[in-house]
């Protein structure tokens, strides 16, 4: 007889969510970590991240407002600033695992591998399941140069307690853009290397690049086209050699260039689990292709974008299916949003990929810099597109960057889901003055 029906290997938002929901199912349910209980987004990512934005957003605000009715100097206190994040963080895997044990969970700790189809290790003891779900999350990926362990993640950016004059982002992807303008706002000198042509892959290339322009105007130094080739230090210094032959110093470098899935301690070939650069290879139902005891989900899991509500739905599906269902996971309408300033968001179709799937969409860009919006709070950039379907009149994207686009981006969501056309959405009427009614003037 199996020790457990489930054990779940990782405790993020995904672990927690599909381990619940088998124990609700009347299963006998363990999981375990490796390191202390909450998972990335609420210890080392999302949560954290965002106490330093909303910070960040504070300053950039008031330098906006400076002479239009504001005076005076708005300074970031970094040591108090992470006291405060620390409020946020050190309760979480107390709290975590008491909820799990509360619920029902057995929980463990340790280094979980697998020994066989259905075996795992766990520090060396041994346990059985009758099914396995892999909620690991992902790590930073390799970057493959001389002097890559001078690099620290974004984790160790978050942790420091104090911030160096001089910090060097490498990659143009969220974690870069979202940290560079909080680095800037703490008063370090931020430079971004970017090895391709455009920032934050995936969003809409236009408004990508007019948040770069406003970067650059404010001061951080956005550099695209560039690669680096080495890290390397000197004297009391780092020294960033990029490809087009140039030289940075920085006294600090961060990894920005992604992610990838964290499966390499697994032992997933001994477990009969195939799997390959995006993750875990599942099927519509996220049970593995080559071994049917082994789910996978979340950012484990070689489907759906590496977002938090995403892992949260698949956490569903799995335990769903491990109880008998026959649930299948859909990439529903979820928005991405990057916490740039301003923020930048989106939900659906780019245009490009509208083209690809034999859409005829219509849609402007819109530069809403000099709307009363953005100008009442002192933005120096803002801007939409939204992506209506020819045929049928409904939203097929929406595209946001601007003070309320992370907000403004979920009502754009509910009208996805809902099936409403751009006519529906026209015809609300939104409260005024708000983000919200630019939407009026938007499609």
């Amino acid at each position: 007889m199996a020790d457990f029906d489930v054990i779940v290997i990782g405790t993020g938002a995904a672990g927690q969510t599909a381990a619940v929901e088998l124990v609700h199912g009347a299963r006998r349910v363990a999981i375990v970590d490796r390191r202390e209980y909450g998972g990335t987004c609420a210890l080392r990512g999302c949560e954290p991240k965002k106490v330093l934005v909303a910070a960040a957003e504070v300053v950039a605000r008031a330098a906006g407002q400076r002479g239009k009715g504001l005076s005076g100097e708005v300074h970031l206190d970094w040591p108090a600033l992470m006291a405060f994040k620390r409020t946020f963080t050190d309760p979480v895997p107390q709290g975590v695992e008491a909820y799990l044990k509360q619920a029902g969970i057995e929980t463990l700790h340790g280094e979980a591998r697998f020994t066989g189809p259905t075996t795992l290790a766990v520090d060396g003891v041994a346990h059985t399941a009758a099914d396995v779900v892999v909620a690991t999350g992902s790590r930073p990926a390799p970057l493959g140069f001389e002097g890559e362990e001078l690099v620290a993640s974004s984790e160790e950016f978050l942790a420091a307690e104090t911030l160096p004059s001089r910090i060097v982002f490498i990659g143009g992807g969220y974690i870069s853009m979202e940290l560079a303008h909080v680095a800037a706002a703490a008063g370090s000198k931020v430079s971004i290397c970017h090895r391709g042509a455009v920032v934050l892959k995936g969003f809409d290339p236009d408004l990508a690049a007019m948040l770069t322009e406003s970067y650059r105007a404010g001061g951080i130094d956005v550099r695209t086209h560039v690669g680096v080739r080495a890290v390397r230090r000197e004297a009391e210094a780092l020294v960033i050699e990029l490809e087009d032959g140039s030289r940075l110093p920085a006294d600090m470098v961060v990894h920005g260039a992604g992610r990838v899935p964290d499966l390499a301690a697994l032992d997933l070939d001994a477990g009969g689990v195939d799997f390959g650069a995006r993750g875990i290879d599942v099927d519509g139902h996220l049970r593995s292709v080559s071994n049917q005891r082994v789910w996978a989900i979340g950012d484990a899991a070689g489907r759906g974008l590496p977002l938090t509500p995403v892992g949260t739905v698949q956490g569903r599906v799995a335990a769903r299916n491990i109880l008998g269902g026959d649930a299948v996971f859909d990439p529903v309408v979820t928005p991405s949003i990057a916490f740039t300033a301003p923020p930048l968001a989106m939900v659906g179709l780019t245009e490009e990929q509208a083209a690809e799937h034999g859409l005829q969409v219509e849609g402007r860009l819109v530069d809403s810099t000099e709307w009363a919006t953005s100008r009442r709070v002192g933005a120096r950039v803002a801007g939409a597109r939204v992506l209506v379907d020819a045929a049928s009149g409904r939203i097929a994207g929406a595209h946001l960057l601007g003070h309320h686009a992370d907000e403004v981006i979920n009502i754009f969501a509910v009208a996805m889901t809902a099936g409403m056309t751009a006519a529906d959405l026209k015809a609300v009427p939104w409260g005024y003055p708000t983000g919200g009614w630019d939407i009026v003037y938007l499609i």
